[in-house]
C-alpha cells in the first residue's frame, strides 16, 4: 500500500493542475459605444479576445473613418491557482457623411477553428457641420486619407485684376514622399509663382478627422479675358508609408477643380488705355534738358504702384521729326506677393536731336483702370521742354576767296590768263544730258512717289490695327527675347522661363490676331496646317510653351536653356518665312 501512494498522489495533483486549465473559457466580443451619432461625430470600437494567445484579424469598418487607433492593452491574471488573460485592440472611428454603416466581424483562429466576433451595425445622421469647406467635404468623401484642395481669395474679379490660388494637402499618413507632379492647366490666365519655401505643416480637424494640412502650391493668376475661367486639377502621385522594411504603397491624388468669373472692364475706356489695373503712378524724367546737336537724350516713362505691372505695354509716344527715337528698354523693379503685384516697371527711350531748336515734347498721358472705385482715371505728367544748341561738328568754317576769283574783265578781247590745271573737257562730254544729271533730275520726283507710296501705307496700316499687329510681331518678339537672353546671362531660372514664355505666347498672338488665352494647339493648326509643315512648327511652338510653363511650375529642366533659346528664334524665322510665302 505504501508502494502506490506516491504515484496515486503525483496522480492527483496533474489532474488538480489540469482543472482550471479546462475551466478556462476563451471569448472573443465587439462592441461600441454607441449605435448612432451624428456626420463629424466619433464612436468607439473595442475588440477583446480572453485566454487566447493567438492574433486575431481586425474587421471591415465599412466606410467608417479611423480617427486613432488601434491601441492595444493586454492583461494576465493568477488567482487561487486559476490563469486568465485578456488582450483588448480600441478604434476611433467617424464618418464623413449620413448613411448605416455596418462593421464586419472580426476572427481569430483557436486550434483547428475559426472564431468570429458579431457584425454591428452604426445608424450615422446628417451633422451640424458650421464654416466647412464644400469642397473639403467632397474630397474627404472621395479619399479621407490624403486630398488636394485648390482654393481661390476670392470668386470673381476685373480683367487684369489679381486673383491668388492656394494648393493644400490635407494628409493622414505617418510617412509620404511626393516625387511626380502635374501643375493645372489654366485656361485665360497669366500666372505668377509664389514662393512656398516657409509653408510648414498644421494640424486641421475636418468633420470630426484629424488631418496634417500644409500648402504646397501657390500662384498670383491674372484673368486675360472675361466670362467663366476653369483652373483645372492639379495631380500628385505619392508614395505613401515608405520604410525600411516596406516599399510603400503609391497613391495618386488630384485636387478639385475650381471655376471663377472673370469680370469684363467697362466700356468707353481712353484711347490711351493699355490694359493697367490696379493704382498707379506716372513720372517723366530725362536725364538732361540742354543737350547739343547729336548728343543722345535719356527719357523714362515709369509707372509705380500695384498693378498687373509685367502686362503693361510702352506707351506710345510722339516725337518731334527732328528727335530721333528708339525703342524702349523695359526696366523691371517689381515683387511679387499673395499681397499682388507691385513695384515699377521703367520705359527708357533713346532721343537724338538732328538739328538745333527748343522742342516741346508736351505732357505725356496714360490711363488705368481702378478697382477700388470701377472707373478708369487718366495720368499726365509735366510737360517736357528740351533746349538743343549747335553742335561742334554743324559749326561753319568760312576761309577767304583766291584772289584769282576776284579778276574781272577789263575788256571783251582781253582776259585774264588762267595757269594750271584748265579743267577742259571735250564737247558733248559735259554734266548736262549725261546719266548723273538724268538721276539727280529724276531723284526728286522718284523719291516723291516714294514717299507717296509709303505714306498711303503706312496710314493704311494704321488703320487697320490687326495688320499692325502682325507686321510688328517679330519686332516685338524679339524684343521681349532680350529679357530671356538677359536672364539666361545672369543663370536666373524663373525669370528666364517667364520672359521667354511671354515672348512666344505674346509673338503668335499678334502674328495670328489672336488673344494670349486663345494659343492652342486647335487654333494654331488651323492657322498654319495649310502651310508647308505647318503641323510640325505648331507642334514644336506647343512643346516649347508647354516646356516652358512646366518649368515655371515644378523644378524640371530636362533641356538646357541655350538650347530653348535658340529654338525659339529658329521657329519665329519659319513662322515669318510661312507669312511671306
Amino acid at each position: 500500500m505504501r508502494r502506490g501512494s506516491p504515484a496515486i498522489i503525483a496522480l492527483v495533483l496533474a489532474f488538480s493542475a489540469a482543472l482550471p486549465l479546462v475551466a478556462q473559457e476563451i471569448s472573443f466580443t465587439a462592441s461600441v459605444d454607441r449605435n448612432a451619432i451624428a456626420a463629424g461625430d466619433q464612436v468607439r470600437l473595442t475588440i477583446t479576445l480572453a485566454n487566447s494567445q493567438e492574433r486575431f484579424t481586425p474587421p471591415d469598418l465599412g466606410g467608417l473613418v479611423v480617427v486613432a487607433g488601434p491601441h492595444e492593452s493586454s492583461s494576465f491574471n493568477f488567482i487561487n491557482g486559476r490563469t486568465s488573460s485578456t488582450v483588448t485592440r480600441t478604434w476611433v472611428l467617424s464618418a464623413t457623411q449620413p448613411g448605416k454603416y455596418t462593421i464586419g466581424p472580426a476572427r481569430v483562429k483557436v486550434g483547428r477553428g475559426t472564431i468570429e466576433t458579431e457584425s454591428i451595425t452604426i445608424e450615422v445622421s446628417k451633422g451640424q457641420v458650421q464654416g466647412s469647406d464644400p469642397a473639403v467635404q467632397r474630397a474627404q468623401q472621395g479619399d479621407p486619407n490624403l486630398f488636394i484642395i485648390v482654393s481661390l481669395n476670392r470668386s470673381k474679379a476685373y480683367v487684369g485684376e489679381p486673383v491668388v490660388a492656394s494648393y493644400h494637402l490635407y494628409n493622414r499618413y505617418t510617412g509620404l514622399e511626393a516625387p511626380k507632379s502635374e501643375p493645372p492647366q489654366l485656361n485665360g490666365f497669366w500666372s505668377e509663382e509664389l514662393n512656398t519655401e516657409s509653408a510648414r505643416w498644421e494640424e486641421k480637424v475636418v468633420n470630426g478627422i484629424g488631418y496634417r494640412v500644409i500648402l504646397i502650391k501657390q500662384q498670383l493668376l491674372f484673368p486675360q479675358r472675361s466670362g467663366k475661367l476653369r483652373i483645372e486639377p492639379m495631380t500628385l502621385n505619392c508614395i505613401v508609408n515608405r520604410n525600411f522594411f516596406n516599399r510603400g504603397t503609391a497613391v495618386d491624388v488630384r485636387s478639385n477643380a475650381v471655376e471663377f468669373t472673370a469680370l469684363p472692364l467697362p466700356g468707353g475706356a481712353p484711347a490711351d488705355f493699355s490694359g493697367a489695373v490696379g493704382e498707379l503712378t506716372l513720372e517723366v524724367q530725362a536725364d538732361r534738358k540742354q543737350v547739343k546737336v547729336n548728343e543722345a537724350i535719356e527719357v523714362t516713362v515709369r509707372l509705380s504702384g500695384r498693378s498687373n505691372l509685367k502686362l503693361v505695354d510702352a506707351p506710345k509716344l510722339s516725337f518731334p521729326s527732328d528727335l530721333e527715337s528708339y525703342e524702349p528698354k523695359v526696366t523691371d523693379k517689381i515683387s511679387v506677393s499673395a499681397q499682388g503685384m507691385s513695384g515699377s516697371r521703367g520705359f527708357q527711350y533713346t532721343v537724338i536731336p538732328r538739328h538745333e531748336g527748343r522742342y516741346d515734347l508736351g505732357a505725356i498721358d496714360m490711363s488705368y483702370f481702378d478697382t477700388r472705385t470701377g472707373t478708369y482715371k487718366s495720368l499726365r505728367s509735366e510737360p517736357l521742354v528740351i533746349d538743343v544748341a549747335p553742335g561742334d561738328a554743324s559749326t561753319i568754317t568760312t576761309t577767304a576767296p583766291s584772289l584769282r576769283s576776284d579778276v574781272v574783265a577789263l575788256d571783251s578781247d582781253i582776259r585774264f590768263i588762267r595757269s594750271g590745271d584748265a579743267r577742259l573737257r571735250l564737247k558733248g562730254h559735259g554734266l548736262f544730258g549725261s546719266w548723273p544729271w538724268v538721276a539727280g533730275m529724276s531723284a526728286p520726283g522718284l523719291l516723291f512717289i516714294g514717299f507717296t507710296f509709303w505714306d498711303s501705307r503706312r496710314r493704311r496700316l494704321m488703320g487697320d490695327a490687326e495688320g499692325l499687329r502682325r507686321s510688328r510681331a517679330e519686332k516685338a518678339a524679339r524684343r521681349r527675347l532680350q529679357e530671356a537672353a538677359a536672364a539666361l546671362k545672369q543663370g536666373q531660372a524663373a525669370p528666364f522661363y517667364a520672359a521667354l514664355s511671354k515672348a512666344m505666347h505674346g509673338y503668335v498672338a499678334d502674328k495670328f490676331g489672336l488673344g494670349i488665352a486663345d494659343v492652342n494647339e486647335r487654333e494654331l493648326r488651323r492657322r498654319m496646317g495649310h502651310t508647308p509643315d505647318g503641323d510640325e512648327v505648331s507642334a514644336q511652338l506647343l512643346k516649347l510653351i508647354a516646356h516652358c510653363d512646366m518649368a515655371r511650375f515644378a523644378p524640371v529642366e530636362d533641356q538646357p536653356r541655350a538650347e530653348l533659346y535658340e529654338e525659339a528664334l529658329v521657329l519665329i524665322q519659319r513662322i515669318e518665312r510661312f507669312a511671306r510665302a
